[in-house]
């Protein structure tokens, strides 16, 4: 399912912020959706040098010290599960203040007062959030309220193939 109008948030947010936070609780769709405008090219995007997952030790390993791994970088960066390593936060400031900045970033994590704060204050100025739900009704349709309400709007249980597998998976 496309979510245009979270895809347009996050564009809009580029068009003002250096750094865009997708903020959302576990399996919401974030990381699906940041992969799905990433290849959009709306900014360049090289995956294997550019995305980070927080939670892979190979990735990780690449972040050991993190402002030379990141200052090289052009075009979208993605780091995904930012909230296990916010020291990164002062670092990004450090390289999104560079004079003519070659990289954008789009951070991912789950929703957290801590995180927010954290963020807000070492990017102040710099950062736009856009807050990612489950599937809400206005993305589905009015057709389907009765799947949604049965399955839940978590993207893995409401595009279950089944109800049962639905449950399953809740």
């Amino acid at each position: 399912m496309e979510r245009q109008q979270l895809i347009q948030r996050i564009v809009d947010q580029f068009q003002v912020a250096k750094v865009v936070v997708l903020l959302g609780p576990r399996q919401s769709g974030k990381t699906t959706l940041a992969r799905h405008f990433a290849r959009m090219g709306i900014l360049t995007f090289n995956e294997s040098l550019n995305y980070f997952d927080l939670e892979d030790p190979a990735h990780l390993e690449r972040l050991v010290t993190p402002k030379l791994a990141l200052e090289k970088l052009v075009g979208l960066v993605v780091i995904d599960e930012i909230q296990h390593r916010p020291e990164l936060f002062p670092i990004l400031r450090v390289l999104t203040d560079r004079e003519n900045n070659p990289a954008r970033f789009l951070i991912l994590g789950s929703a957290s007062r801590d995180l927010i704060r954290q963020g807000a204050e070492t990017l102040a100025g710099r950062i736009g959030f856009v807050e990612i739900t489950p599937f809400s009704l206005v993305e589905t349709g009015p057709d389907t309220a009765d799947s949604l309400w049965l399955r839940g709007g978590f993207p893995l249980s409401y595009l279950a193939a089944s109800d049962e597998e639905s449950w399953a998976l809740a």
